[in-house]
């Protein structure tokens, strides 16, 4: 029939059309801030004419990391995106249209950005607060650059002006009174503007100096929130990649300390496979400091259950097995070092409480010979595998 051959004309070509699915209709619940900045989003959305998976991946291209369903959260107003997305996305819709990226529109949309992360996100907020702030001193110190550099200027001339009135001064007898009188004016005239001049490049110098100093302090506190900001969308979507990347950063902003208390958070706040995996991330980029830094603080802050479990589990012949149970022998508080080895022992982990011995003989632990049974249960166990590696060696 003509009609089952036109459908079956038409089937083909359906099956290879990308499917692009609409967006939901904005949650009534929403406030009117996060409303509109949904709404913001969406238009750019349309303007740039991409699925939300499609947009996803033009932004990751980018070096922004963002998947679809985070996207798709910005969209319908659940979450706030960072702020450095407003621009990317201004970007790609003047592209679309073949125009220039107005700053008054990324400015409109920030705006917007700002005022749905006061309701929703104080850690997001901050980060504009922050940005808008770094973007105000970098303003006035170029204003502040501008300044000096006239001043400076302006102090050329008028040493200047005040040579030629003296090279002139020098040969009085081809000057009249009045010529000498006006002379003698024009150079202490030049004289007082440079000690004023002087002045005001040194006050400007140390305005200049301090303007550096702000926007330091600004850049250090900017870190430590890009760094809880990472923390944060980690635990929303179990990727530790951003967390790694900014311990990467402020440990080379010599932010050493933010970078430890966020290695801390990781520690307590993930699993134990998900803060082995973050170590071996770092023993990849050669980063093996903060792998170590990991592992300890793990041995340190964990529960010992939690490690046994995760031990329990391992390859024996795992080398990150290996690795926990030496940073276990060498750090972890000694009430946790014996807990281990009663659960080794109490669920016949007879190869794991060999590998913990050799490890605490290896790390030189000190196990204290006073103490609860299983505190001396051991140390009699640590003697004897010393005198049997000493009969046999």
């Amino acid at each position: 029939m003509p009609t089952a051959q036109h459908g079956g004309e038409r089937g083909p070509a359906r099956e290879q059309m990308p499917v692009r699915r609409g967006l939901a209709p904005l949650d009534e619940r929403l406030s009117e801030p996060e409303r509109r900045c949904a709404e913001r989003l969406r238009e750019l959305r349309a303007r740039i004419g991409l699925s939300s998976e499609e947009l996803a991946e033009r932004l990751s291209g980018e070096g922004i990391r963002v998947d679809r369903t985070r996207l798709s959260k910005f969209f319908n107003g659940r979450e706030v995106p960072r702020r450095e997305i407003a621009v990317r996305l201004h970007e790609l819709a003047a592209a679309e249209e073949d125009g220039d990226v107005s700053a008054e529109e990324v400015k409109t949309t920030r705006a917007l950005m700002y005022a749905a992360a006061c309701v929703r996100s104080p850690l997001q907020a901050r980060e504009f607060e922050l940005a808008t702030a770094r973007e105000e001193l970098d303003r006035h110190r170029a204003e502040a650059v501008q300044e000096l550099a006239s001043l400076k200027q302006e102090l050329h001339d008028e040493r200047k002006r005040r040579q030629d009135a003296e090279d002139a001064l020098e040969d009085m007898a081809f000057h009249s009174r009045e010529e000498i009188r006006a002379l003698t004016e024009e150079r202490d005239a030049a004289l007082d503007r440079i000690a004023q001049l002087e002045g005001q490049i040194r006050q400007a110098g140390a305005v200049l100096r301090l303007r550096d100093r702000d926007a330091e302090t600004l850049d250090q506190i900017a870190r430590a929130t890009d760094a809880e900001l990472s923390l944060w969308e980690s635990e929303g979507s179990g990727d530790l990649a951003g967390v790694c990347a900014s311990v990467v950063y402020l440990r080379d902003a010599d932010e050493d300390e933010a970078a430890d208390r966020l290695i801390e958070h990781i520690v307590l706040g993930h699993s134990v496979q998900d803060v082995m995996n973050l170590a071996d991330d770092f023993m990849a980029m050669r980063r093996y400091l903060d792998g170590a830094r990991v592992r300890h603080d793990l041995a340190r802050l964990r529960k010992p259950i939690d490690i046994f479990r995760w031990l329990s589990g391992e390859d024996e012949n795992s080398e990150a097995r290996s690795r926990l149970l030496r940073a276990m022998a060498g750090v972890a508080p000694m009430a946790n070092l014996v807990r281990l080895y009663k659960a080794f022992t109490d669920h016949g982990c007879s190869g794991l409480t060999v590998s913990l011995l050799e490890a605490v003989i290896g790390e030189n632990r000190a196990v204290p010979e006073e103490g609860d049974f299983w505190t001396k249960e051991l140390r009699i166990e640590l003697d004897e595998m010393q005198q049997l590696k000493a009969d046999h060696p």
